[in-house]
């Protein structure tokens, strides 16, 4: 009789271990962090559930997707990755099911692993009126710049700083650095009008999100006077250089508009040996071609700046170059 009884247990066992293992789980998934390579790919999230669920990005991004936005029990998605050329990037997918939720966390490796952005100049100065700057920087983030922002950073009537991030949302009127973009070779950032009477400065903090840890901070002052835009040439309005290939600046007696480079047009009479010409803090930097015409040539330029308040100024120089 004992016989039998194990032998009618040993068949129970054998019978249960045989039906297929369910998930009874209101929210679950298998993993909650991925870690991705470098190379474009895909991968399945395991989701258990026992009814309807969701799933959204924790942010918006354009190198990921994922097939779709809701499902239904135990199931997957597939999560699409593109190439990373540039920092480890992060996102995470969220599951949602009623009030619960839970997340995956995607990390991709990239092949950047320290990351440089060196603004071109520490100080900025700026006319009163409102506007956007355009800054060069230098660096190695040629497909990541858009990991780089920044925190404004201001001196309160106590002596202490505060810090606040500079998204666009922000909506305290005390705060004049509204708005920050980041490129590749330059970032932009726009601010308020100077309506305070007196001078003010304010510090920039860049910084990078680099989901591995290696990161920067590089400072830009920047000061707002209370004048308007000033800019003037030389006042004899023309000069003369040498045959060879060189780049040099036309000084400038008074530039408040450098920064400024969105809201200026320059446009040349001839530009086919003048290869480039951009403004910097000391004036007009200008690039020439050497002269082998056998001629001495020169080159009329014309400068216009119109603020966002409607200011306008204008300048005109002429580059004579002679021959060998």
């Amino acid at each position: 009789m004992k016989r039998t009884t194990i032998f009618i247990s040993l068949l129970l066992l054998l019978a249960s271990c045989d039906r297929p293992f369910e998930m009874d789980l209101p929210l679950s998934v298998a993993q909650r962090s991925i870690s991705l390579t470098k190379d474009a790919g895909s991968t399945h999230v395991l989701v258990y559930a026992d009814g309807d669920w969701t799933a959204t990005f924790t942010e918006p991004v354009g190198w990921a997707s994922i097939n779709k936005v809701s499902g239904y029990g135990n199931s997957d998605l597939v999560f699409t990755y593109s190439a990373n050329y540039g920092i480890a990037r992060r996102v995470g997918i969220v599951l949602s099911k009623d009030e619960l939720r839970d997340t995956v966390v995607m990390t991709q490796s990239g092949p950047v692993t320290t990351p440089l952005y060196e603004p071109q100049v520490t100080q900025v100065p700026l006319f009163n009126t409102s506007g956007t700057a355009v800054i060069n920087a230098s660096g190695n983030l040629l497909y990541c710049a858009d990991a780089v922002y920044a925190y404004a950073v201001y001196t309160k009537e106590d002596g202490t700083e505060e810090s606040v991030l500079v998204d666009g949302n922000d909506t305290d009127p005390s705060h004049w650095i509204t708005s920050f973009e980041a490129e590749p070779y330059r970032f932009r950032f726009g601010v308020a009008a100077n309506a305070s009477g007196a001078e003010r400065t304010a510090k920039l903090r860049l910084t990078i999100a680099n989901p591995t840890g290696m990161t920067f901070n590089k400072y830009v002052t920047v000061t707002q006077g209370e004048g308007q835009a000033a800019f003037s040439l030389p006042s004899l309005g023309y000069g003369s250089y040498g045959p060879e290939a060189q780049t040099f600046v036309i000084e400038t007696a008074a530039n408040t508009i450098w920064p400024y480079q969105d809201n200026m047009t320059i446009v040349l009479e001839d530009g086919s040996w003048m290869t480039d010409v951009h403004m910097v803090p000391e004036g007009l930097s200008v690039t020439l071609m050497e002269n082998s015409t056998g001629a001495v040539r020169q080159q009329n330029m014309s400068l216009t700046f119109v603020s966002d308040a409607g200011e306008v100024i204008t300048g005109k120089f002429t580059v004579i170059q002679s021959t060998k």
